[in-house]
């Protein structure tokens, strides 16, 4: 690829993956211990502390991340979460007023709706790391998900929105900072997930652009000042693009059933690369296919993904430079999948990670 001047991949305080494995992050074990020992072993350059919503329906990825917002009601007999409109003129006034006081901890996620989180913290760092990796729900996906008393997105709650939006990242910034406390030599990498990306621009969802980066970019805000990487996990076709516009630093995809779509976007991904952004392959479907699925396959898979990724440049781009600027990864979270599934997934990613790693540096 032809260079216009120094790319963020140039920095050397910004390390590569190299093909390094990395997880999304829930898992169906009930065992903390076990989870946090699977997250390390199976991730080892890029190790993550891992959600576990078997355990505890506080572990979802909406009310995991519910505190500290203002109005958000939850239900424990319905295990789900609502927004009270009513009460959120008082309750974000309460929120703003911490906000702007800079209450350290304000929007930290607690031991009872992270269990693995401070285990996993306490381990760092590890031998072999070089990244701490942490997730967030994306504001777009919690913001559709989400409602009120009345079945309405939370999203069309404009100033509620607002400061859902901040309290998610803050959320983020709170897990650099910490990951920076423990760990200060590993770089920290916070993941907001955006499934619901995938319904951004088609019939049903009527969504200006403007909102979608809007939100992510302040979302990414604390961690970038935190010296961290941003990442996005979307399990399906999107507008990448779009995604790509928002400055973040690691896109990840379903490589396994969506990777054309991806390719559609020649320009904006070719543009990213060159900016030193990174690509995590979700190369290992997260069903029964995995448990079939040989290494060999998924290392040709991803390489033969990498040389097609590499062409899409006017100028070209080397492979082996698309790979260094790569993750690997399922193609989602596994915190829905059985013990048997989750485990195959996680190894396999290991394996073809280690093997790619080994031919490319």
């Amino acid at each position: 690829m032809a260079k216009t001047g120094k790319s963020r991949a140039d920095d050397a305080r910004r390390p590569l993956p190299e093909c390094a494995s990395l997880a999304i992050g829930s898992l169906p074990y009930t065992d903390v211990s076990d989870a946090v020992d699977r997250m390390i072993e199976f991730n080892s350059s890029c190790p993550a502390w891992p959600q576990l919503p078997a355990i505890d329906y506080r572990e979802g990825m909406y009310i995991q991340f519910a505190e500290c917002m203002p109005a958000a009601v939850v239900d424990e007999s319905r295990q789900r979460i609502w927004f009270d409109v009513e009460r959120a003129p008082e309750e974000m006034a309460a929120f703003y007023e911490r906000y702007f006081a800079g209450e350290p901890g304000l929007c930290r996620i607690s031991p009872d709706h992270a269990r693995g989180f401070e285990p996993f913290l306490e381990r760092m760092p590890t031998p072999g790391a070089h990244f701490i990796k942490g997730q967030v729900t994306g504001p777009v996906t919690f913001g559709f998900t989400v409602t009120d008393a009345e079945n309405k997105p939370v999203i069309y709650h404009e100033d509620l929105y607002a400061a859902i939006v901040t309290a998610l990242a803050l959320k983020g910034g709170w897990q650099a900072g910490r990951f920076r406390e423990q760990a200060p030599d590993l770089t920290p990498v916070i993941f907001f997930d955006e499934p619901f990306l995938t319904q951004v621009g088609s019939a049903i969802i009527s969504l200006p652009a403007e909102k979608v980066t809007a939100s992510l970019r302040e979302c990414y805000e604390p961690v970038t000042a935190a010296g961290g990487l941003t990442g996005t996990h979307v399990c399906g076709g999107t507008d990448w693009g779009l995604l790509a516009s928002t400055g973040v630093d690691i896109i990840h995809f379903d490589a396994v059933d969506h990777f054309q779509e991806l390719l559609v976007y020649e320009q904006e991904l070719a543009q990213f690369l060159e900016r030193g952004g990174m690509l995590a392959w979700g190369i290992i479907p997260t069903d029964e296919r995995s448990l079939e699925m040989q290494q060999s396959d998924a290392v040709n898979d991803l390489i033969a993904g990498a040389e097609r990724v590499a062409r899409l440049a006017p100028d070209g781009i080397d492979t082996q430079e698309v790979l260094r600027q790569s993750f690997v990864s399922q193609s989602c979270g596994l915190g829905s999948r059985t013990a048997e599934i989750a485990g195959k997934c996680l190894a396999l990613a290991a394996e073809v990670a280690d093997v790619l790693h080994s031919q490319i540096c």
